[in-house]
């Protein structure tokens, strides 16, 4: 499979899978959920975009889930979505 035919299945995939979703809630993870993702304690918190119908999306640094990640968007007002660290206490 070519870089392009690649592109093409997930970008379908990923088609079908978010267009016509409505957001439901957007919050950060608590610290459990944090490490329920991404299995060690990663220190850091992301944004859960969660959808009406119970499904959800979340950053992470790369595609092996090591770790939280931020998102990037159009909005001047608020280009990064950051990932928040969680404080010893």
């Amino acid at each position: 499979m070519n870089e392009n035919d690649l592109t093409k299945k997930w970008g379908d995939k990923a088609k079908k899978f978010l267009v016509g979703k409505t957001i439901k809630d957007v919050y950060y993870h608590t610290e459990k959920q944090n490490e329920e993702i991404f299995g060690d304690v990663d220190h850091g918190g992301n944004v859960r975009i969660v959808f009406d119908d119970g499904h959800w999306i979340t950053a992470s640094r790369d595609d092996e889930g090591n770790g939280s990640g931020v998102i990037f968007t159009t909005s001047k007002a608020l280009p990064i979505i950051p990932t928040c660290r969680f404080r010893d206490e």
